[in-house]
């Protein structure tokens, strides 16, 4: 059998690894920056402006509009909920995968190579366990870059150059309104690298690049001219980009510890490849003789869009995200003989899998009332599927790949059953409001009155009642116990969980 061709691959692929991305999208409550990303797209369409962004009524800068505005539209086609914001960063995190497929075949023109790329992409830990199912930017970032990256190389390869450019100044654009000035670094550098590996670097000197400048002004000018506080707004991404480099951090103590650290922060978030990798470094000997300037070209590429950020002592570990699709793409080629071999100690790793699966049987049942709540179909269905492929697992040859695939299905199943309930518990902010909402009519305005804004209880109040949660306006109220009315009157409606839901009196103080 051949397992990294046809059926078995896309079988592994498509009835193990969809599941594995979609399970936790409806139990995992609202983490990190989630919530303001909801919250935003929701007042975006709640006030009908979708250039000026807000926070509870209030202008928001941090970020550019693109992304709140693909979850504006997911949320207006398909209803306003947590699972659907998540279902974006599913979506891109596959169809980046389809790009790394056709980046991996153009570039060695081989099908196992470009499968087998597409696959350890899917497989990073940190896009399958956290970054590929949550509401945040940063797989859909990775999806526009790539998208930028693969359709200009395709483009330059195909001799296809004013197109090239076009594209490459259109996605730059679109790459800076998802995520700000960083794009003007990424892109245009990933451009000039194709150029030189294609030998088209004289065009620079050409009309061409002015259609690339077009294409990029385009978009920036009508987001630009459609702002009411453009030099606030620039400002604020300014910071947001250079808050973190060494320029701002100049304590040399920080930077010598990042540079240390860094790298083994996005080897963690590489797991289990970058293990993979290291148990292969003495076989990497055999590429040297026949050394391949495509390996040149993604060791380039890797190293010029990393540089930024290993010399940043505030980067953070997500922002390399956009790097995964060219890692995938040199390790699918530098792995290939490792995935498909053998395991021929398989039984001791089936020994270590097999008590971690049922732990996540266990965590549910530990936790039957927060299932009981949420919805045990999920559960059933995804432990249905997993428990299949261990039963298939059996019959299949023990590659490793089957083994990467069945170590992420493990961790994602007792980590959600542990961990959503857990966090439930220490942040019942969807439960708060979920309860107060009983009491709200659809659609009222709701004032929030404490000076710590909790994102996630404000994004689900809107959600579940419909209205909007507002600094300065609202005939309800949400707030703490410290931070009552003062100087008006107003009744207590209820108090849960250490938050009090009230309404203003008609009649004001």
């Amino acid at each position: 059998m051949q397992p990294l061709k046809g059926k078995t691959f896309l079988l592994l692929l498509l009835v193990f690894l969809v599941p594995v991305y979609l399970y936790g999208v409806h139990y995992l409550p609202l983490r990190g920056e989630e919530a303001n990303r909801i919250l935003t797209a929701y007042e975006m369409v709640y006030f009908h402006d979708w250039f000026n962004l807000t926070h509870l009524g209030e202008p928001y800068y941090s970020k550019p509009p693109l992304f709140m505005w693909l979850v504006a539209l997911f949320s207006t086609l398909f209803g306003w909920s947590q699972e659907t914001a998540r279902l974006i960063s599913v979506i891109s995190s596959f169809l980046t995968a389809l790009l790394v497929y056709l980046f991996a075949k153009r570039l060695f023109g081989s099908s196992s190579v470009a499968l087998l790329s597409s696959a350890i992409f899917l497989t990073f830990g940190d896009l399958a366990l956290f970054y590929g199912f949550l509401a945040e930017i940063d797989a859909f970032h990775t999806f526009i870059y790539t998208l930028g990256a693969v359709g200009s190389f395709l483009l330059l390869s195909r001799g296809r150059e004013f197109l090239a450019y076009t594209f490459g100044g259109l996605l730059t654009a679109l790459t800076f309104l998802t995520k700000g000035l960083p794009a003007f670094y990424h892109l245009p550098l990933t451009f000039l690298i194709f150029l030189v590996y294609t030998k088209r670097w004289r065009s620079i000197f050409s009309p061409k690049l002015l259609s690339g400048i077009v294409s990029l002004s385009l978009p920036l000018g009508v987001w630009f001219l459609n702002l009411k506080h453009p030099k606030a707004y620039l400002l604020q991404l300014w910071f947001e980009s250079f808050n973190r480099t060494p320029i701002a951090q100049d304590r040399v103590k920080a930077i010598a510890l990042h540079l240390v650290s860094y790298p083994l922060l996005n080897l963690r978030q590489m797991l289990p490849h970058s293990l993979y990798t290291l148990f292969n470094l003495r076989r990497f000997r055999d590429f040297l003789p026949t050394f391949r300037r495509e390996l040149l070209l993604l060791i380039t590429l890797i190293g010029l869009n990393y540089l930024p950020y290993l010399l940043s002592p505030g980067a953070r570990g997500r922002y390399i995200l956009i790097l995964f699709p060219f890692i995938a793409t040199l390790l699918g080629y530098l792995l290939r003989d490792f995935l498909k071999r053998e395991i021929g100690y398989w039984k001791p790793l089936y020994g270590v899998l097999f008590p971690l699966f049922l732990f996540g049987f266990f965590a549910a049942f530990r936790n039957l009332p927060f299932f009981e709540t949420y919805g045990f179909l999920p559960l059933a269905v995804f432990g249905g599927i997993f428990t299949l492929l261990w039963v298939l697992s059996l019959r299949l040859p023990k590659i490793w790949l089957v083994l990467t695939l069945l170590l992420l299905g493990t961790v994602k199943f007792g980590y959600i059953n542990y961990f959503a309930p857990w966090r439930e518990h220490h942040h019942p902010e969807r439960d708060i409001a979920k309860h107060f909402s009983r009491y709200i009519p659809r659609g009222e305005k709701i004032r929030y009155l404490p000076k710590r804004v909790n994102m996630e209880l404000c994004a689900y109040l809107d959600l579940f009642t419909g209205g909007i949660v507002l600094r300065s306006e609202g005939d309800y109220f949400v707030t703490e116990k410290g931070s009552l009315p003062k100087g008006e009157k107003y009744e207590v409606i209820e108090t849960y969980k250490g938050w009090i839901l009230g309404k203003f009196s008609k009649g004001g103080r």
